[in-house]
């Protein structure tokens, strides 16, 4: 029996010596987790570094192996037994959503660019997802889902897990430090002269991006103070007049500039506007690329090249300063929201009514906004009135869903959310014909405007931000303002205003249209607004205010 017992206990000893060596050391699998993210998710990157160093193997193999280790850095920064698969596995599934996008739409993964995703709404998100990136991202997932589950990892103890840990890290950085010294005089050439490579790397690159913010968010949330400017701003008693002041400031999405006829766009894209006596500004240039950053900052009194967003949300807008001054403000929305500008003052966000017919998934015809305008100046008011109406606009990838059937000018239309599918004659079809929807638009609302006996009125459009429609590979908006092309950055802005508002505001129309050739930008926007209702404040810039040159 004691034989039968040791020969039991020698097998039960012997499967157990078998069954660890089966047991994978965790920094083991964080090495084969980074090499599949390097060889899978970095054809992109691989491409780049060889159009733009042909023929330089040295530097292209020095690039190679510095996103390997930063991707096997990361793989053992999260290399602890419990977190090691799931945080590896989402780290898999961020990359492959990535690569789907830049290999789609030709975008870069950037900090602005997560921002515009993280604060979409679910119907433009809804417009982002199709077949094609679940295929894209399930192919992707099935290395990592087999390595997960096939792969055991053993569970050490803590203290000499933290010992081999400490050590590949030091490993890593010698080995990160060594490939940067010995090909620094190359490197720093290349990532001084192609910054947009380091976005394509992945996963680092969503990462790098996710850190950086939710640094900023946290910065925006928790501030240390909300910092009060234009405190001391007053409307003169010698600026008010016989009847109120009454502008309506169109916020567009996703217009760019040189598909505006009024622009000299060939195509009768402003067939409704071209016949109305509209001012039309050909070279402004937007604050970002994106609607989360351009409308804050183009709200705001810094500059595109000071502004901070956390800053920028915890201080007093252009919206705030007037409603002290005793403007009445409303905001009107039919996009994802106000990015912050409108939380102080009076707002409605018209896309969450869901029994308006013109509703449909979420998002709303940018009719709606007529609609509330036409109730909105059925109100009376002894005040002056700003009235923002946010568009939905040309928003993408969807173009064809921004026009009506009777505003669908330039046929065929892509009506394939993959716009990369389509011919780019059929994209720029559907987007012209958004373009001809927001002429529309701004056409009933000035009919609007001639209509109003009780104020002096005026009307403002102005575009967030541009969008790419398939130029060298690139779709839709929010690259680095450094690397945008000027279809992302140049957007249109008009300006309508009543004889009378003209009287009043004794505001030569010659000049504006003098004016209309200038270099202006969404910097000017803060200014013209504070002094369309002749505010007078230390915050108000004259350089910067559009119409003051113009005041006889």
């Amino acid at each position: 029996m004691p034989d039968v017992i040791a020969t039991l206990s020698t097998v039960s000893s012997s499967q157990s010596s078998v069954q660890l060596q089966k047991l994978w050391h965790p920094l083991w699998f964080a090495l084969i987790s980074a090499l599949g993210m390097t060889l899978l998710l970095n054809g992109p990157f691989l491409s780049s570094i060889q159009a733009k160093v042909p023929g330089q193997f040295k530097l292209q193999l020095c690039l190679i192996l510095l996103l390997f280790l930063l991707n096997f850095l990361l793989a053992v920064l999260v290399s602890f037994s419990r977190i090691q698969k799931p945080v590896m596995l989402l780290l898999f599934v961020a990359g492959a959503v990535s690569y789907y996008f830049i290999t789609s739409f030709g975008i870069v993964i950037d900090t602005s660019m997560l921002q515009n995703a993280m604060e979409t709404d679910t119907a433009e998100a809804r417009g982002l997802l199709s077949l094609s990136m679940l295929w894209t991202v399930s192919t992707v997932m099935l290395f990592p889902l087999l390595c997960s589950s096939l792969i055991k990892v053993r569970v050490m103890p803590l203290k000499k897990f933290l010992w081999h840990w400490l050590l590949c890290l030091v490993l890593i950085f010698a080995a990160l430090f060594s490939v940067a010294a010995c090909a620094y005089s190359e490197l720093a050439p290349f990532f001084r002269n192609f910054r947009d490579v380091k976005h394509l790397a992945l996963p680092v690159s969503p990462v790098s991006a996710a850190v950086s913010f939710s640094g900023s968010w946290l910065k925006s949330r928790f501030p240390e103070s909300f910092i009060e400017s234009g405190t001391d701003a007053v409307q003169p008693v010698t600026a008010k007049t016989a009847k109120p002041r009454l502008i309506v400031l169109v916020l567009g999405e996703t217009a760019r500039a040189d598909h505006f006829q009024l622009n000299g766009y060939p195509r009768a894209t402003n067939p409704a506007l071209s016949v109305l006596p509209v001012y039309s500004f050909t070279d402004v240039s937007s604050c970002g690329t994106a609607t989360a950053h351009s409308v804050p900052c183009m709200f705001s009194v810094m500059r595109r090249d000071q502004y901070v967003e956390s800053v920028a949300k915890n201080t007093s807008n252009v919206l705030d300063i007037l409603q002290r001054t005793g403007i009445n403000i409303r905001w009107f929305d039919n996009n994802s929201g106000c990015k912050t500008v409108c939380d102080r003052v009076p707002s409605e966000f018209l896309f969450n009514d869901s029994s308006n017919p013109l509703c449909e998934d979420g998002q709303c015809k940018d009719e709606i906004l007529l609609q509330a305008l036409e109730t909105e100046l059925n109100k009376t008011s002894a005040q002056d009135r700003l009235i923002v109406l946010h568009q939905l606009g040309s928003h993408g990838p969807e173009y064809f869903k921004r026009s009506a059937s009777s505003q669908k000018h330039f046929l065929p239309e892509c009506t394939n959310k993959q716009l990369q599918l389509c011919q780019q004659e059929d994209i720029i079809n559907a987007y012209d014909n958004s373009i001809v929807a927001t002429d529309e638009l701004l056409s009933r609302v000035i009919q609007q405007l001639q209509g109003e006996q009780d104020y002096q009125t005026a009307m403002l459009y102005l575009s967030d931000h541009g969008e790419s429609l398939g130029e060298n590979g690139v779709y839709l908006h929010g690259l680095p303002y450094w690397m945008a092309p000027e279809a992302q950055t140049k957007v249109p802005m008009l300006w309508w205003m009543s004889d009378a508002y003209a009287r009043v505001q004794q505001l030569n129309a010659e000049c504006i249209a003098q004016r209309t050739k200038q270099k202006l930008s969404h910097d000017n926007l803060f200014h013209s607004l504070l002094g369309l209702f002749q505010i007078s404040s230390k915050v108000h810039q004259r350089q910067l205010d559009l119409f003051q040159p113009c005041n006889d």
